[in-house]
């Protein structure tokens, strides 16, 4: 999944996902929403949990439901935060905003076969699957390599999430959706130049 030099010590990446949002349920996938009301005790019970991984810098996309989870985090620490819009979440094209309810209604045909044929099938007007997974990998890979040796949080959304735990446990694409991720959980991933070894998901 990551390309490490063989010199290369251990990066620990402490995965988040970002605190519940307005909307939570929608296809938010690049639009800017802010965090909803109950967002605020997940973050004082995530600042709680992250203590056990102190990490030295935090790295987020630049949406504000990942940025303002991001701020909680490196408080904790008194830790950088470098924003990367490259960590957002996939873009959903036409679906973008609309409930799963909204979307099989307006979109009868091309959402049955999304379902059936995922990730071979692109959301009308979306981001394909396969640079999205491509402009994942790109964003891990630079943040693995300016951290050997060090711990970083990682603050971004399901689908990026998804796809770096995904790679680092072998899980096809079609099966991503079988890896639950709820708001403002965090996974540790420790990336070594022998390999990855996945020590917490959804915790």
């Amino acid at each position: 999944m990551i390309e490490a030099a063989s010199s290369a010590p251990i990066c620990r990446l402490v995965l988040i996902r970002h605190a519940v949002a307005q909307g939570n349920g929608r296809f938010y996938g690049h639009t800017d929403v802010p965090l909803a009301p109950a967002a605020r005790q997940q973050l004082r019970t995530l600042t709680r949990k992250i203590s056990r991984y102190p990490v030295q810098v935090v790295y987020t996309s630049d949406l504000q439901r990942a940025h303002a989870t991001a701020i909680a985090v490196a408080r904790k620490f008194g830790a950088e935060i470098i924003v990367r819009p490259g960590l957002r979440e996939m873009h959903f094209g036409k679906w973008e905003r609309l409930s799963w309810a909204e979307v099989a209604r307006r979109f009868p045909r091309s959402s049955r076969v999304w379902l059936t044929r995922f990730p071979n099938h692109p959301i009308p007007g979306g981001e394909r699957f396969d640079a999205f997974k491509k402009r994942v990998r790109h964003e891990l890979g630079q943040i693995v390599a300016a951290n050997a040796g060090r711990s970083a949080a990682v603050v971004t959304h399901a689908g990026v999430a998804r796809v770096i735990l995904a790679g680092g446990l072998g899980v096809p694409d079609r099966y991503l959706f079988r890896m639950a991720l709820d708001p403002a959980a965090l996974s540790v991933i420790d990336v070594a130049p022998e390999g990855v070894v996945v020590q917490l998901v959804n915790g």
